[in-house]
């Protein structure tokens, strides 16, 4: 399911480029985690539905060459949840929404909720958000990705190489939008149980330490959303300077150094009433 915010809003591009970006990015997530979705999630049933929200590369194939059992949906994750997908899945997956959310999550959070199945029928329209969700059954499960970009470091083959390339890179773009550094993954769980998930269970994964050779792909990586960061800047200045950064930064890796940061998965089901 694809979702999306206006294009001059967004701090990526949506080409071909970011799509293999994104395409490796995937890749290198699950190998981090082992898992598409959490063990806790029962996958035995072969018409489970899921939704994908923010697939950014369902943007590109056309639909002729996706799987059966695969539908796309635009919706703009910022507006009300469309009525036909009230109640329809099983499990909600959402992954990588860091540098779409401002603030912090709550409202988007019990968006998703209200796409689990459910049992009762929503015999009339223009209900609110908040009606919606107080009838829904419990049952589904929600699963959710993200980076915890405040722990990030530079860790390095060896400690007397450069860093100051990456560190300035770093600090630089940060500084543009506060998307790019945000504060609440980390925090992912609380929210989850203040809005009356079950089960809740927070993955943390630190590749760096277990699987660095992980780290270090997703390093090479993640150093393509520079260019379009840099590309999509207001500020000209501003994009001259990233621009210069990367070279030294891409110079920087390759003799062994790299960001590394944690990465967490959180899951909860909705909970009896």
């Amino acid at each position: 399911m694809d979702s999306k915010r206006a294009p001059d809003s967004y701090l990526l591009s949506r080409d071909h480029v970011d799509c293999d970006r994104l395409n490796l990015q995937h890749s290198l997530w699950t190998q981090m985690f082992g898992y598409l979705l959490h063990p806790l999630i029962d996958t035995s049933n072969p018409h489970l539905k899921v939704a994908d929200l923010g697939t950014g590369t369902a943007l590109t194939p056309p639909r002729a060459f996706l799987p059966s059992n695969v539908r796309l949906h635009e919706w703009d994750i910022f507006s009300e949840v469309p009525e036909h997908l009230v109640g329809q899945y099983d499990v909600v997956h959402v992954r990588l929404l860091v540098f779409v959310v401002r603030g912090e999550p709550t409202e988007l959070l019990r968006r998703f909720l209200t796409l689990l199945m459910t049992n009762f029928q929503i015999d009339s329209i223009g209900l609110t958000l908040d009606r919606i969700y107080a009838r829904a059954e419990p049952g589904g499960w929600l699963q959710w990705g993200e980076p915890d970009v405040p722990s990030m470091r530079l860790v390095k083959a060896d400690p007397s190489l450069a860093e100051n390339g990456l560190r300035e890179l770093f600090e630089l773009t940060a500084a543009q939008d506060p998307r790019l550094i945000p504060q609440w993954p980390d925090q992912l769980g609380a929210y989850f149980a203040r809005e009356g998930l079950t089960a809740v269970e927070t993955h943390r994964v630190q590749a760096a330490a277990t699987a660095p050779h992980l780290e270090f792909a997703m390093h090479q990586c993640n150093l393509l959303m520079y260019e379009m960061i840099a590309a999509r800047a207001a500020d000209g200045s501003r994009a001259q300077q990233i621009r210069a950064l990367i070279p030294r930064a891409v110079g920087e890796s390759k003799r062994g150094a790299m960001y590394a940061m944690h990465r967490v998965v959180v899951v909860g089901q909705k909970k009896q009433p």
